[in-house]
């Protein structure tokens, strides 16, 4: 059965897996990623919803993502909650004068509106921008905007390492950030966790699998990566002693963590999206297990950050 947290001081009730959905938008992951079908997409995401999965992540740069999510009929029912991603464009490093800064942001909400087919987006995260980006104030004025007209409900970020959330945080703009923590990327702990508890701002989790390369998909991972590969051989080692497989594991260790509202899956097979929901079924883990996995932190941003892995 599915268990639910409330997201921080938005009061937003989510499921503590969610659902995200980049893979039924483009071809995204390890390997070759056939993109489904209209209509198996649609499938997948009604069957979500009955599994009990009511936080669904998205981006206005994931393809036909958006677009599937609306027709699918999900966010008819209140209880679903979408955050969608804009203006990629920050963590690029573009910079824009306001006037044009807030058109590409309004128009880019505007686009994930219509898309979705609702009044208002439930969660608005911006993508990667940095710490000046967010202490410059201007997009500050743009999402209160945004807020005021009645588009957006709640803000948030999604962040790369560990100076931007904190950022975020300390503004108090934010209600969300969504960061990465898996067992070899374990950076958030420390700082940004506890950060965002004391604030009120609530936590969403990618990257649970590390792209892939936490599951049979690590044989596809580019050369240079030898550092994230042993760190995955004692992972592995370590699920072999506990009767479980690597995926299952690296699941079940961040749902351990209570500072996580939700963690995100990110596939586009609905048996993926059962055996994470058989993860969370089967509890904490055991003590000793997580002071072993916490001791396999890799923590390098080249080996577990996937925007910095090497080219195919």
């Amino acid at each position: 059965m599915m268990t639910y947290s409330t997201l921080g001081r938005t009061g937003l009730k989510v499921s503590r897996i969610g659902l995200g959905t980049a893979e039924i938008g483009f071809s995204y992951g390890l390997g070759e990623r056939p993109l489904p079908s209209e209509a198996e997409a649609i499938d997948l995401l009604k069957q979500s919803v009955d599994l009990g999965i009511t936080l669904f992540d998205t981006a206005s740069y994931y393809g036909v993502a958006e677009e599937r999510i609306g027709k699918s009929g999900i966010l008819k029912d209140p209880n679903i909650i979408v955050e969608t991603k804009c203006a990629q464009f920050l963590e690029k490093g573009e910079t824009y004068p306001l006037p044009e800064l807030t058109q590409k942001i309004t128009a880019q909400v505007n686009e994930s509106l219509a898309k979705l087919q609702v009044d208002a987006l439930p969660i608005l995260m911006l993508h990667g921008p940095s710490v000046k980006d967010i202490e410059r104030g201007e997009l500050t004025g743009i999402l209160k905007g945004l807020k005021q007209s009645g588009k957006i409900r709640f803000t948030g970020v999604s962040t790369r390492g560990e100076e931007s959330p904190l950022a975020a945080i300390n503004s108090s703009l934010f209600d969300v950030i969504q960061v990465a923590y898996n067992v070899p990327d374990q950076r958030m702990d420390p700082c940004v966790f506890p950060a965002a508890q004391k604030a009120g701002v609530g936590i969403i989790n990618r990257s649970v699998l590390l792209k892939g390369s936490l599951t049979t998909l690590r044989t596809k991972l580019p050369a240079g990566l030898e550092g994230l590969q042993r760190t995955i051989d004692e992972i592995e080692a370590i699920a072999r002693e506990i009767g479980a497989d690597l995926p299952t594991l690296a699941i079940r260790f961040a749902l351990n963590n209570p500072s996580i509202s939700s963690s995100l899956i990110g596939s586009n097979k609905i048996g993926n999206i059962k055996k994470a929901i058989s993860a969370l079924e089967a509890g904490p883990l055991p003590i000793d297990i997580v002071r072993q996995l916490e001791h396999l932190a890799l923590n390098i941003p080249d080996q577990v950050d996937p925007a910095r892995w090497p080219k195919i």
